[in-house]
């Protein structure tokens, strides 16, 4: 019986950032615990290839192309989903990036942009979807930070600043939205997706460095976060809201082993 709780047939979920990665684990992982995924992303290629394999495997699926710094097309997801399937039960908000930049180099536009796509963007969807899942009277939205939310990171300053604010913004949520809707947080280490798989490549020697300065001596997988994703937006997580959840390997300080010299 406990393992039926992580079932999650017949409810509707939006993914952001789907076509690849921690995105496309998530998507999989879900549809295989019975969701119905809307994968989303702005590359047509490669959410299209999520939702083939998700089909492929049995599951049901659909792609819906969105640039998630563009609120229109936030709100054309949310309506194109709701219109669809008649309620919105699970969100994903797993879209965001970083772009390496030394502080004094760092722009205005630079620092907004960060803020914009990893935590403006969350902000934005949830408002979108609340009100159907608050109607319903039951929902989970789930935000993909990083350790940079919580450690400081040379280089990564406007990254580090939006993840730690994605991660406040659950915690807020968390407290706004209960009873009705969970609202929480994965924060990752180093994942196996393919923009590390093509650093690896670029320096054979960065996987090792990466790894000693990892207690866990390795990198995680994305269905390591898939499965982390169907506990927390199913009802075995029902009991968990406003929490970060931590997958790095046991990360208290960053792992990564380039660092900038002193200023």
């Amino acid at each position: 019986m406990a393992f039926e709780r992580l079932r999650i047939d017949n409810q509707v979920a939006i993914v952001t950032g789907a076509g690849r990665g921690v995105g496309r684990g998530i998507a999989l992982a879900l549809a295989e615990a019975g969701a119905k995924v809307v994968c989303s992303a702005r590359s047509k290629d490669e959410v299209d290839a999520t939702v083939k394999d998700i089909k492929s495997a049995g599951g049901e699926a659909i792609s819906v192309l969105a640039d998630v710094l563009k609120r229109a097309d936030l709100k054309a997801l949310t309506d194109e989903t709701f219109d669809r399937y008649g309620h919105i039960d699970i969100l994903v908000n797993n879209a965001g990036g970083q772009n390496y930049k030394p502080f004094l180099e760092i722009t205005e536009e630079d620092f907004k942009y960060h803020f914009d796509w990893n935590t403006t963007s969350a902000f934005l969807l949830s408002q979108l979807v609340a009100p159907h899942m608050l109607k319903a009277g039951k929902g989970a939205i789930l935000n993909i930070s990083s350790g940079a939310g919580h450690i400081g990171i040379r280089g990564m300053l406007s990254y580090c600043v939006a993840k730690g604010g994605l991660e406040q913004l659950t915690r807020g949520l968390g407290q706004e939205l209960a009873p009705k809707i969970r609202v929480n947080c994965i924060a990752l280490g180093a994942i196996m997706t393919p923009a590390l798989q093509r650093t690896f490549e670029m320096d054979p020697s960065f996987r090792g460095k990466l790894e000693d300065k990892t207690p866990l001596r390795d990198v995680g997988r994305t269905d390591d976060i898939g499965m982390q994703a169907v506990f927390l937006c199913s009802a075995a997580g029902s009991y968990t809201t406003g929490a970060i959840i931590h997958i790095d390997g046991g990360l208290q300080d960053t792992n990564l082993p380039f660092r900038l010299p002193d200023l």
